[in-house]
């Protein structure tokens, strides 16, 4: 019995991944073999019975059973151990639950703790505690991970608090998380609706970066007695929180072991066996100073990637001559470690760009582009040249930065973020360096008139002003500054006082978020002392009612003016002789009086223009060139239509293209903008006006090969969009060798006249880089016609609907190359009778079905078919088994259909390679099976 009872624990040992104490694993070893012993000693025993020397051997072998007796008696005794068995060590950077987590011993006790708490329905409040920089967060994300992978709760949600929490952020997190829409205008009332979404079901509500005690309530949390099935896990850099919080388990997360740290070290510093010993001494004793700061690992190993044992020398010089800050004694302060960050960066741009960003509160998506336009008015991205000579070099200097973990990748486009720690020290920095840097969500911006706080300041940056904290009268005595920003989302005066001595600001952004808004703009009256400003370099005014802005006529130093959002009565025609003026950004405005489009022609120094009237306004001036415009968004809507794909959609703000051109009623060769339509790399033309059935090469000979999108709708002309056959007649009349190289998104719509999308027997066009094509309501197209040379390897996404004549939508020597296809959506194409082509004339390859079981969608995800009349199967029951990825099919409405998968042919000859019913092993990942009015079903999947 206490043998099975040892093997039981040392079972139970394994399960946990432990590794048996030695003495334990000895134990066991003594067990078995003196139990084998025993056996043999009474096997021998049967056989002395027969033996002529039965007593003499019976004796012998009475003492020999004895001592094993006594052998396992003394066993038994030892069979107490304590300790019994240990945690194995992790292998360390092999081991990824996520792209930046590695499951440490130090890690996995907090892990471990949190899973354990939150598998207890007693408890609803967690608390996870540790200093700034040592994995909360990602702890944090990991353990909802798992709690999603084990179905502890129902729904898991996360939202980032920081510093100054908004209630409407943190609500409108949640609601994301949670598919749920707040359409109320209170936040009294959305948090009513989130609290009645909260209490049902089960929910692990995971609050990121908590500095205070929260309102519940005023969020819509609930935390009653009545309410058992919302647990909450907060993270915090104090222990205090917790306790206001009345959290019923608090768990630190403790810093990384030396020999955890080293690991981390050398995975982002690359340090490799092949390194010399010398180096790695140095190394040891940089990590040594890091006192187990992951954020403090990761960005000094990433700075001293690659570099000399020299550069580790001087580094580790650097980090012990440095004084600690305020931190909990026997640490080095993590301030030290990232000021070395900084102090290595090789590129001045880099470090500039960095202390830049401190403008911008905690937890905040930087969007690139204003980091550009106030980093231009300071002059530290590019003092001369181009705007886009400068804007390279920018986005060179921030991949530096987040190549050293100085900053980390948002999931918007064109966006970065900044870990709060990495912005204590940068404004640290700056304060040490002469730049001092104001910048607060909180602060009450009467301390701006107060001298000994503001005499020496270079930047201030007030954020989220209350509507009792406005700047009124009051003079900002701060003759150093050189940038003023204000974001706010309540009107206030900007009175002359305010701008008074302030003749070296550089950059003033007043800014009203949502800028989008179209109606309650706040007012933003200009004042007189604007004039003062003659440094102004940068100036910003989004989302306001302007009025007259005859004063930024005087602004000659100006290079960016960006009134995103705003209404003010007429541009100026002064700011025609701002001759340093480079940058106009007139996107979504409304300008009262009808000048706009002729002031902006004739401002022909312009290298970058942003354009987008809400209202109607008169076309453009043919007499006017743009030749000189390196980027640009513009937008020219007609009298009566709004292009609300671009702007509720948002789709210019997630693509961000450099050139794009969206125009209503385009007249091609006759247009000022015919450079611009020549040289975009977004197009939407909505009525384009002229006799052209292609877009190539009769709109452009060039080929297109800079467009990475285009849109086309309501093109009642056009019947292809590339044909080389027209070369036959003017052999010259093409320019280029391929077209569409660049294309990654294609949509074309509501064209009553394409007849097939490329005429290309010269095999010019491969579509090689084409992720999305949508087609819909194209009622004379035949077929795709994709060229026999088509490389569809990127396409992701195919919707096609509203074409009642194509028979087929592939050959199947294209589908051999959709080998990333996710998603496939084919509606009301009601003369539709095959998805791919049974046989392919002039390919040996496809001259039947079976030779089809070379084709897969391997990527597949996502499949409907809806109302194709006469499809009576979908694939065939080869290409059916490579749907390793389907998660969703829908079949709706086909009433030909008899075979979801496999034609006639095939099911008459029972081809047995795809089981009908045995979905689960042929569709291991299929989620959603919804088969709808399909009267001829003679099979379905289940």
């Amino acid at each position: 019995m206490t043998r099975d009872r040892v093997k039981e624990r040392a079972k139970e040992a394994h399960n946990r991944t432990e590794k048996l104490e030695p003495t334990v694993e000895k134990w066991l070893e003594d067990v078995e073999n003196v139990l084998e012993e025993v056996q043999l000693l009474e096997g021998r025993i049967s056989e002395v019975n027969k033996s002529y020397f039965k007593r003499q051997c019976q004796y012998f072998l009475a003492k020999e059973i004895a001592r094993k007796t006594e052998e396992i008696i003394q066993l038994d005794r030892n069979s107490k151990f304590e300790p019994f068995s240990r945690i194995t060590e992790l292998p360390g950077m092999k081991y990824f639950s996520s792209n930046n987590f590695v499951l440490f011993n130090s890690t996995e006790t907090a892990y471990k703790q949190l899973l354990e708490a939150l598998k207890d329905k007693s408890c609803s409040m967690i608390g996870l505690v540790g200093i700034g920089g040592s994995g909360k967060t990602t702890l944090a994300k990991e353990v909802g991970k798992k709690v999603q992978e084990l179905k502890l709760f129902e729904k898991v949600a996360m939202a980032t608090v920081s510093q100054t929490p908004s209630i409407t952020s943190i609500q409108d997190q949640i609601a994301d998380q949670l598919n749920l829409y707040l359409k109320e205008a209170s936040e009294i009332g959305r948090a009513q609706r989130l609290s009645k979404t909260l209490r049902n079901g089960t929910t692990l509500l995971i609050l990121d970066d908590v500095w205070e005690k929260l309102n519940f309530e005023a969020l819509g949390i609930p935390f009653d007695e009545n309410t058992k099935g919302c647990c909450v896990l907060l993270t915090t850099r104090s222990t205090e929180v917790c306790a206001f919080m009345q959290c019923q388990s608090i768990i630190e997360l403790h810093l990384l072991t030396d020999k955890e740290a080293w690991s981390l070290f050398t995975s982002y510093a690359n340090i490799t066996d092949a390194y010399s010993e010398a180096l790695k001494g140095v190394a040891r004793k940089i990590v040594n100073h890091c006192k187990g700061l992951p954020i403090a690992i990761v960005t000094v190993g990433s700075t001293l990637r690659g570099k000399t044992i020299e550069e580790f020398e001087l580094a580790l010089s650097r980090l012990e001559d440095s004084k600690p800050l305020d931190i909990p004694r026997g640490f080095t302060s993590p301030h030290v470690c990232l000021e070395l960050s900084y102090i290595n960066l090789t590129n001045q741009l880099s470090k500039s760009l960095l202390l830049l960003c401190s403008i911008f509160p905690e937890d905040y998506e930087i969007d690139l582009e204003d980091l550009f336009r106030f980093g231009r008015g300071l002059g530290i991205t590019g003092k001369f040249g181009t705007l886009e000579e400068a804007r390279r070099e920018m986005h060179v200097a921030i991949t530096s930065l987040r190549n050293s973990c100085l900053l980390m990748n948002s999931n918007k486009k064109e966006r970065v973020k900044m870990h709060d720690m990495v912005r204590d020290v940068a404004l640290w920095i700056a304060s040490k360096t002469g730049q001092e840097i104001l910048a607060s969500a909180k602060m009450d911006p009467r301390v701006l008139v107060e001298d000994e706080i503001m005499k020496d300041k270079k930047a201030i940056a007030l954020w989220g002003l209350k509507k009792d904290q406005v700047l009124g009268d009051y003079k900002i005595n701060c003759p150093t500054l050189e940038i003023l920003l204000v974001c706010e989302e309540v009107g206030f005066n900007v009175s002359d006082a305010c701008l008074e001595s302030l003749e070296r600001l550089k950059i003033l952004a007043i800014l009203n978020l949502p800028w989008r808004t179209r109606y309650s703009k706040s007012t933003l009256p200009l004042p007189v002392s604007l004039k003062s400003l003659q440094n102004l370099q940068t100036l910003c005014l989004r989302g306001y009612k302007l009025g007259n802005i005859s004063v930024l006529e005087s602004l000659q130093a100006l290079e960016i003016l960006d009134l995103r959002g705003s209404i003010f009565e007429e541009l100026p025609i002064g700011i025609v002789d701002l001759k340093k003026l480079k940058l106009l950004d007139l996107y979504y405005c409304q300008i009262e009086k009808n000048n706009a489009y002729e002031v902006v022609g004739k401002c022909l120094r312009l290298e970058e223009l942003y354009l987008y009237f809400i209202q109607f306004v008169d076309d453009f001036p043919r007499n006017v060139s743009f030749s000189r415009l390196q980027r640009y968004s513009i937008i020219i809507q007609g009298k009566f239509s709004i292009l609300e794909d671009f702007v509720h959609n948002r789709s210019m703000e997630q693509l961000r293209p450099s050139r794009a051109l969206c125009i209503e009623r385009f007249q091609r060769f006759i247009s000022p903008l015919n450079d611009l339509f020549i040289r975009a790399d977004y197009l939407y033309l909505k009525y384009f006006e002229g006799d052209y059935q292609n877009v190539i090469p009769s709109m452009d000979p060039k080929g297109m090969n800079q467009l990475i999108v285009l849109k086309l709708h309501s093109c009642p002309v056009i019947e292809c969009l590339y044909d080389s056959t027209i070369i036959r007649n003017n052999i010259n009349m093409l320019q280029t060798e391929v077209v569409f190289s660049s294309l990654v998104k294609l949509r074309l719509s509501q064209l009553d006249s394409l007849r097939e999308l490329f005429r290309d027997p010269n095999f010019r066009c491969s579509l090689k880089n084409l992720e999305e094509l949508l087609i819909a309501g194209c009622k004379q197209l035949n077929n795709i016609s994709f060229p026999r040379n088509s490389k569809l390897c990127n396409l992701k996404l195919l919707i096609i609907g509203g074409c009642p004549l194509p028979t087929s939508l592939f050959m199947p020597s294209v589908v051999q190359t959709l080998l990333l296809l996710e998603v496939l959506e084919i509606s009301s194409c009601t003369s539709l009778r095959h998805i791919i082509e049974e046989v392919e004339e002039g390919n040996a390859d496809f001259s039947s079905t079976r030779n089809h079981s070379s084709l897969t969608f391997p990527k597949l995800r996502t499949l409907l078919i809806e109302r194709c009349e006469k499809l009576e199967y979908i694939f065939s029951v080869f290409l059916a088994q490579g749907l390793v990825n389907l998660e969703s099919v829908k079949v709706l409405s086909n009433s030909k259909l008899k075979y979801v998968f496999g034609s006639e042919k095939e099911h008459n000859y029972h081809y047995q390679s795809f089981q009908q019913t045995n979905t689960g092993r042929n569709l291991p990942n299929l989620d959603t099976l919804e088969l709808m009015n399909l009267p001829n079903l003679s099979a379905s999947l289940d």
